[in-house]
């Protein structure tokens, strides 16, 4: 066969009224618009896809007869790119992710004003102008919608259709290549593009109803599950770049109308089965197009597949089967490959034959455009970098976008995993990310959780030892700094030395410290006073005074008691160094901190102290560092101030962290820990507007009560239950996924790091001890991990074997 040119089937583009309008050969005139499709995949949200459906038939309203809706979906093979990173352990994630695949997706609408065919081309500057009035109100309508959308310009529409005849839509650098047709596919150097129709118009082999969307019931995580009807379009194996091309042609309907009801005479003068189906149809047709107010409509899809020769057969056999199991058989017609190339050109549907084209309603025709879009970064320059549901590196913004767009009104967060469910991974990952930015951390801790990411960082890390237990001293503030705010925290320390953190403070007890703290203060400030400020002081100010109010006031109040129980916090006592000692005073300027109270967690008398001296340590460093980003991480030790006496203290922490840039992350394992305690509900939870969920699956029959608690509605809940069940683990290291509710909405992100990140967070023992062997001789924790790392590789053992190697080393 003889060489010829492919032509291309423009005339040219102009620019009009800011517009660049393609024009086809005929005169015919296309506006290229990309936009981003507004359901994204995994969203569990029937309503999503209903909406974008009934989004796209007001716009073929907008159109009119003689319009053709184009709509283009393109998947592109790429790979991840390393960056440069400022952080290592961020430079290892990057590498991590070096050189794995993944499909990158795009979306356009192409808008055609259509000519009279077989006539000589007319000027005609109404039509243009009408045409220029449509694309407005299009673009009106998307933006209504939220639906981001831009018209092309004329490089970017020449680049665009360089690309659609290159099939590469993923170099940075691409060149055209010859095209070769041939019985099934066309030749393009290496690699080889097939063509595929959905519909074969002769059998029109298509289920009998269909919707927006699909239900999906894989028997694992996806139950009742909405999916896009040709969502696996974006898992096609094998390819390196491929097109969905969707066209809607607005005929004449009363045209259209006449043609139909004439065919339905002809059949019905016929009396046979084949003719009697005929006539249902045609009738089932012109009831659905009058009751409903339907546009008639010609419909034509189809799929070009781009790849390397020897994998064509197998893409293209994933996507038959796919639409199979959907009731779709393709059409088999193939010999015109280069037919069906050159309609899937933008604007130039109108090269189609009739044959290619099928009759059916606005609505229908609608069901089989891709609604989809995939995960990507989103617009912020505070980015927390996980992976989406394949595997690929995405940045998302748990704070500052969703707090400008409304989303959220604070930055709190509460955190709910099982044992085992990656809880520690994610927090540890998340932290790791803050440090990025300028944040202070402080974590109190239950289980040496941090301790690797506290060493990497050179933080301070505080464990509760009897002979060495944390000291404070919440007594020692300056007069500025005495305000009812200060003071409630010290009736609330009081009532918790007195009473525990299950008990009740009378109104009569809570009346006396108050008047006691103002008293003490107002000598000390005057210089009445001839004390320091500290707990030791305050105590035997507080004896005097109480019982000089008792003599007073006639008052009951259990002086015996007092002075009994509260002694054993004074120079001397079982507890005198706690609050008689101040903490260190760089930590105000420390970014990280921890500090480690597990040796007391059962203790019922400290445990709760410790607990509250820590946050008013980190309410004051908050008001020392006012240009700083602050996070205050409570792990399993929440437990200790959830009591009604704590109530008022911690929605005042809450409220005072959100006025200092600061958020608070209450992080549990339990769920009986949230059902039923007031505390949780009405402190804790109803101040978080962020809540990160691991694996919920254990609790699955019995989550009505959670999910009232948490606001989580089906459609959460079906997003929730996806978690770690997908069949998305091939070719991935070891992850676990995590739900990120901002707001009333949340999306699931997998927990993917490098074995640096991995060593780093691990709360093993064997395998930090290994870890921390390696820092110890090497000076520094990066230089430890580094050499670990590639002494692990050197013995081509598998970690666990070499952790064990490294440990009898020690021992040894």
């Amino acid at each position: 066969m003889g060489k010829q040119e492919f032509k291309l089937p423009y005339a040219g583009i102009e620019e009009m009224n800011g517009l660049a309008i393609l024009y086809g050969e005929a005169g015919d005139f296309s506006v290229i618009i990309s936009i981003e499709n507004p359901v994204l995949i995994y969203s569990a949200d029937p309503a999503a896809y209903r909406a974008f459906h009934h989004l796209l038939l007001n716009v073929i309203k907008i159109l009119e007869e003689g319009y053709i809706l184009q709509k283009q979906d393109v998947f592109a093979k790429k790979t991840f790119q390393v960056t440069s990173q400022s952080e290592p352990l961020q430079q290892k994630y990057d590498e991590h992710f070096a050189g794995r695949g993944y499909i990158n997706h795009s979306s356009y609408l192409v808008l055609t004003r259509q000519v009279k065919r077989r006539a000589m081309y007319v000027y005609d500057k109404k039509a243009l102008l009408d045409f220029i009035s449509n694309v407005a109100k299009v673009s009106e309508l998307l933006k209504g919608a939220s639906v981001f959308s831009k018209v092309l310009s004329r490089g970017e529409i020449e680049r665009y259709v360089s690309r659609m005849l290159a099939m590469d839509f993923s170099s940075e650098h691409f060149s055209l290549n010859n095209l070769k047709a041939g019985e099934s596919e066309i030749g393009l150097g290496k690699k080889a593009i097939r063509c595929m129709s959905l519909v074969n118009i002769d059998s029109i082999d298509m289920p009998e109803s269909i919707g927006p969307y699909l239900t999906v019931n894989d028997g694992k995580g996806l139950v009742e599950f909405p999916m896009d009807n040709l969502s696996f379009l974006s898992t096609v194996p094998g390819i390196s770049s491929l097109v969905y091309n969707q066209l809607i042609e607005i005929p004449s309907q009363g045209i259209t109308l006449s043609k139909l009801q004439l065919k339905r005479k002809r059949h019905s003068g016929v009396p046979d089965p084949a003719n009697q189906m005929c006539v249902e149809d045609i009738d089932q047709l012109l009831v659905d197009v009058a009751r409903e107010n339907q546009l008639l409509v010609n419909a034509h899809y189809s799929i070009i597949v781009c790849s390397d020769a020897t994998q064509l057969d197998t893409s293209c056999n994933f996507i038959e089967a796919s639409l199979f199991g959907q009731g779709i058989i393709p059409s088999k017609n193939a010999y015109n490959q280069m037919e069906l190339f050159r309609s899937c050109m933008p604007g130039n549907a109108v090269e189609l034959k009739k044959y290619d084209w099928f009759l059916t309603t606005s609505d229908a025709a609608l069901c089989l455009f891709y609604k989809e879009r995939l995960m990507r970064d989103e617009p912020s320059k505070f980015l927390m970098r996980f992976t989406d549901r394949r595997g690929i590196p995405v940045g998302i913004d748990p704070a500052d976008l969703p707090m400008d767009s409304g989303r959220i009104t604070n930055r709190s967060k509460f955190v709910l995993g099982s044992s085992g469910t990656g809880k520690s991974f994610f927090m540890n990952s998340l932290l790791e990310q803050y440090m990025l930015y300028n944040y202070d951390v402080v974590i109190v801790d239950v289980g040496h959780s941090y301790s690797g990411l506290c060493s990497y960082f050179g933080g301070k890390y505080y464990t509760y030892t009897e002979g060495n237990p944390i000291t404070m001293n919440p007594f020692l503030i300056s007069e500025p700094e005495y305000n009812i705010e200060k003071k409630d925290f010290l009736k609330t320390l009081i009532g918790l030395l007195l009473k525990g953190a299950d008990g009740n403070v009378s109104q009569i007890e809570d009346t006396v410290f108050s008047n006691v703290l103002s008293a003490y203060y107002s000598d000390f400030f005057l210089g009445e006073g001839d004390f320091e400020l500290c707990f030791d002081s305050f105590y035997h100010y507080s004896v005097a005074k109480i019982e000089e109010i008792k003599r007073n006031e006639k008052i009951s109040f259990d002086l015996d008691e007092y002075r009994y129980v509260l002694k054993k916090f004074c120079v001397g006592g079982e507890y005198g160094r706690l609050l008689n000692e101040s903490a260190d005073s760089s930590d105000f300027t420390e970014r990280f901190i921890v500090y480690e109270i597990d040796s007391i967690k059962e203790n019922r008398v400290l445990f709760p102290i410790v607990t509250l001296v820590i946050m008013d340590l980190v309410l004051q460093k908050m008001r020392h560092r006012s240009g700083q980003r602050k996070a205050l991480i409570i792990e399993e030790a929440w437990k200790a101030i959830a009591s009604p006496l704590m109530a008022n203290y911690i929605l005042y922490l809450y409220k005072t962290m959100r006025k200092f840039w600061g958020e608070p992350i209450v992080v549990t394992q339990e769920l009986g820990d949230i059902v039923g305690n007031a505390v949780i509900k009405d402190s804790i939870l109803a101040s978080s507007d962020t809540i990160c969920l691991l694996d919920q699956s254990k609790f699955r029959g019995n989550y009505d009560e959670v999910a009232k608690l948490l606001a989580l509605n089906d459609v959460e809940q079906r997003k929730i239950f996806t978690i770690n069940a997908l069949d998305n683990k091939a070719g991935r290291g070891k992850f676990k996924e995590v739900y990120i509710k901002r707001g009333s909405t949340g999306e699931v992100y997998g927990v993917e790091v490098s074995i640096f990140q991995y060593l780093t967070f691990t709360t093993e023992k064997p395998e930090k001890t290994a870890v921390e062997s390696y820092v110890s001789r090497y000076g520094s924790y990066p230089l430890g991990l580094e050499a670990f790392v590639a002494d692990m590789k050197i013995s081509c053992l598998v970690l666990p074997d070499f952790v064990k190697k490294v440990n009898s080393s020690i021992t040894s």
